[in-house]
C-alpha cells in the first residue's frame, strides 16, 4: 500500500473546517450584535412611547386645572396702574367679569396712554362701548382722591363708584414698576416698596371707604351684598429683586393679610400683553415666558367668607402659598 503524503489531507480538512468555524462564529456574532440592537431599539421605543402618553396624560391633567383668577364675574374690580388697557380688555373679552362691573384706571393721561402703547386706543374704545367706565392720571397710592371720593382735606364727596350702587369687591395692581429704571439695586428696591406700600394703604382706605353701606353712609346697597368679600390684589413677577420687596410684610404693616395666592397663568388672560411702563418695549424677556404670581390680601377687620368655599365658588385650584411669613 503506498503511503499517504503527510498531513496534506489533514491541513486541507483543519484549513476548510477552521474556515467554516471561523464563519459561522461571524455570523453568530453578528446575528447577536443585531439583536441586541433591536432590544435596545426596541426598549428605547417603548421608554419613548411611555414618557409620550404620559406627558400626554400630564397635559390633559393640567388642561383640567382652573387658573386662579381672584375675581368672580358678577363682582365688581377697580383696575389701577393699567398700561395699555388690555388685561381691562382680556377679561371683558374672554368673559371673567361683566364690563358694567369694572372701572380700570391708568396713571397717565389718555394722551400719553395713546402715544406710548399702539393699540391702546382700540381696547379703550372697546371697554367704553361694552359699559365699562375708564379713567386716567389715577394714583395707585392716593385712589380716593384720584377718583373724587374725597377732597384736599380728605373729607368726603358723596360720589359713588357705580350706579346702582354695588359694593367695591376688588381693587387690583398688576406688575407694580415706577418707571424710573434705577441702576442701583437697593434704591430700586426701596422706590418700589414705597409704591407698593403706598398702594396697600391707598386701596384700604378706598375699600373702607367705599363699602361703608352698613350703615348707609352712601345709601343704595343691596343688603346681599352686606357679606360679600373685599380685597387687595396683587400680581408680582418671581425671583429677584421683587423678593426683596417684601410685600407681605408691607401689607400687613396696613392691615392686610394674605388670604390666597396662586400662579399667575398668562394663558387665562388671553389678549393680555404685559408692557414696560415707559413704553411700547416688551419686557427683555417676553412676559408671558416669565413666572408670575397672584397675591390676594384680605382686610384684617373684614370679614371674608369660608376660604374653601370661596375657592369653590370661584373656581380656584388648591396652591401651596396662602401663608402669610415671608
Amino acid at each position: 500500500m503506498a503511503k499517504k503524503p503527510k498531513n496534506k489531507q489533514i491541513v486541507g480538512k483543519g484549513l476548510k473546517g477552521a474556515l467554516l468555524k471561523h464563519f459561522a462564529k461571524e455570523q453568530l456574532k453578528q446575528n447577536r450584535q443585531q439583536a441586541v440592537k433591536e432590544a435596545i431599539t426596541k426598549k428605547a421605543d417603548k421608554e419613548k412611547s411611555i414618557k409620550s402618553g404620559r406627558s400626554k396624560g400630564s397635559k390633559k391633567q393640567q388642561h383640567h386645572i382652573k387658573a386662579l383668577v381672584p375675581f368672580n364675574r358678577d363682582e365688581t374690580l377697580l383696575l389701577v396702574g393699567e398700561g395699555d388697557f388690555s388685561f381691562a380688555s382680556s377679561i371683558v373679552r374672554n368673559h371673567l367679569i361683566n364690563p358694567e362691573n369694572l372701572i380700570a384706571t391708568s396713571y397717565d393721561s389718555e394722551e400719553e396712554v395713546k402715544s406710548k402703547y399702539p393699540g391702546a386706543e382700540d381696547h379703550l374704545l372697546y371697554l367704553k362701548n361694552e359699559g365699562s367706565r375708564v379713567l386716567h392720571q389715577v394714583d395707585a397710592t392716593n385712589i380716593p382722591f384720584a377718583l373724587k371720593l374725597v377732597n384736599a382735606n380728605r373729607k368726603k364727596t358723596g360720589t359713588k363708584l357705580f350706579t346702582p350702587y354695588k359694593k367695591l369687591n376688588h381693587v387690583m395692581f398688576n406688575f407694580p414698576h415706577t418707571g424710573r429704571g434705577m441702576k442701583d439695586v437697593d434704591r430700586n428696591i426701596r422706590d418700589h416698596q414705597k409704591l407698593v406700600l403706598g398702594y396697600f394703604k391707598s386701596a384700604h382706605e378706598l375699600l373702607d371707604m367705599a363699602n361703608q353701606a352698613a350703615s348707609n353712609d352712601l345709601g343704595g346697597y343691596a343688603e346681599s351684598q352686606n357679606e360679600t368679600r373685599a380685597d387687595v390684589i396683587l400680581s408680582l413677577f418671581e425671583g429677584e429683586p421683587y423678593i426683596s420687596w417684601g410685600v407681605k410684610a408691607l401689607a400687613r404693616s396696613e392691615g392686610l393679610l394674605v388670604n390666597q395666592s396662586g400662579k399667575f397663568e398668562w394663558s387665562a388672560f388671553e389678549g393680555y400683553h404685559h408692557k414696560r411702563t415707559n413704553g411700547i418695549r416688551d419686557t427683555t424677556k417676553p412676559a408671558a415666558e416669565r413666572d408670575a404670581r397672584i397675591y390676594i390680601f384680605d382686610l384684617k377687620d373684614t370679614k371674608t367668607p369660608d376660604k374653601k368655599n370661596t375657592n369653590k365658588a370661584k373656581g380656584k385650584q388648591v396652591n401651596d402659598s396662602d401663608s402669610d411669613d415671608d
